[in-house]
């Protein structure tokens, strides 16, 4: 079960996030502590936006463990960006291979996982025909994540492309996803959480079938998250949040700090930084 950090705000330098704090990404590749399986060595990947030079993200992956890639520790003390994901990942669906590293972008959208979609190889074939030819052709992959990410895209880019089209895109692809499943007899429980940006907002997703267990998802906001003599810290905000983390995993034992996505939850960060929690 992968393991994924978001990031809004004020310009930072990725490394903030990917290895500075106490339990940062780059740590829980090998140590993760909130999941069944703790090492998530099948590669990794990160995303940032330059707007200055690009609305579509910069994307760097490679199936090597994230703590043994020499190129990522050279640029990441290096590349500042006020949005940007990371991801560590244990393979589920698809082999180790650089095609199915996480973040999977499309123009200016971009998207990274942590779970599965329950019975994925029977519904496959039946997802695909769903999709246009444009969407369909862009799957370079085998994973059942960037499949459901062009399942959203079909859903998401026919509409006036607001904030609340990207939460009602995910209403629809889980929707369709539940519905294949049905149609195919699946058993299997899915465990959907994942987070979609363009690089000016940002959603993400808590979903599981399973009545029993949910992957745990977690959100801290603030001034600026910034590393201090006594660790790393989400600053509280002076007036509006300025800047939000959205994670997998905690990347600090500083418990206050920390809010919880409740299962069955929709999480939205506005250009503004406003944040939302509907359920699904």
């Amino acid at each position: 079960m992968c393991r994924l950090a978001a990031y809004l705000g004020k310009p930072l330098l990725i490394n903030e996030v990917l290895s500075k704090p106490k339990d940062s990404l780059i740590q829980q590749s090998h140590s993760a502590k909130e999941s069944t399986i703790t090492l998530n060595a099948d590669g990794f990947g990160v995303g940032w936006y330059k707007r200055e030079s690009s609305q579509n993200p910069a994307v760097y992956v490679s199936p090597l463990p994230a703590w043994n890639d020499l190129n990522l520790k050279n640029i990441s003390h290096q590349v500042y960006s006020s949005c940007f994901f990371g991801h560590v990942r244990a393979a589920a669906e698809g082999g180790v291979n650089v095609l199915n590293c996480h973040p999977f972008h499309y123009q200016r959208w971009m998207l990274m996982h942590n779970g599965g979609i329950g019975g994925f190889k029977k519904i496959r074939r039946d997802l695909i025909n769903l999709l246009p030819e444009e969407l369909y052709l862009h799957i370079k992959g085998q994973t059942d994540s960037e499949h459901m990410f062009a399942l959203w895209l079909h859903h998401y880019l026919p509409t006036k492309q607001t904030l609340q089209d990207m939460i009602d895109a995910w209403r629809k692809t889980l929707k369709t996803i539940e519905a294949l499943q049905a149609n195919h007899g699946v058993r299997e429980a899915s465990y959907i959480n994942s987070v979609i940006t363009d690089g000016e907002q940002m959603v993400a997703v808590c979903y599981s079938t399973d009545p029993k267990e949910a992957l745990s998802l977690h959100y801290a906001a603030g001034e600026q998250f910034q590393h201090t003599k006594n660790g790393c810290h989400m600053l509280p905000s002076k007036g509006h949040i300025e800047s939000v983390l959205i994670v997998s995993e905690k990347l600090t034992s500083f418990e206050s700090e920390w809010h919880d996505v409740p299962a069955q939850h929709i999480l939205s960060v506005s250009n503004h930084k406003a944040i939302h929690i509907v359920p699904i």
